[in-house]
């Protein structure tokens, strides 16, 4: 399994997301020798676990069910942009 369906099934497993989206932005940043073999990720995530909370609160969670991909051994995630949106917003948005 390679590391975009390991954060697509992490993020549907720990915190009931509904839409992922995935992209692998690595090559954008090869050479980038303090990546320490984890890569570069931007993510879109919807989860009804959002509701009520702020972008920093929900930007923690997502971190907090992806923390064994960002800080342990290997290191798969080095940097990770976030995009949240709860399941009424994602809908709004059509």
């Amino acid at each position: 399994m390679d590391t975009t369906e390991i954060i697509n099934n992490n993020l549907k497993e720990r915190i009931a997301a509904k839409h992922v989206e995935v992209i692998d932005e690595s090559h954008l940043h090869r050479g980038h020798k303090a990546a320490g073999g984890g890569g570069h990720y931007s993510i879109v995530v919807v989860s009804p676990q959002f509701e009520n909370l702020n972008v920093m609160e929900r930007v923690r969670l997502v971190h907090k069910a992806l923390d064994q991909e960002m800080t342990g051994t290997p290191k798969l995630i080095h940097a990770l942009q976030v995009k949240t949106f709860d399941t009424t917003q994602w809908t709004d948005k059509g």
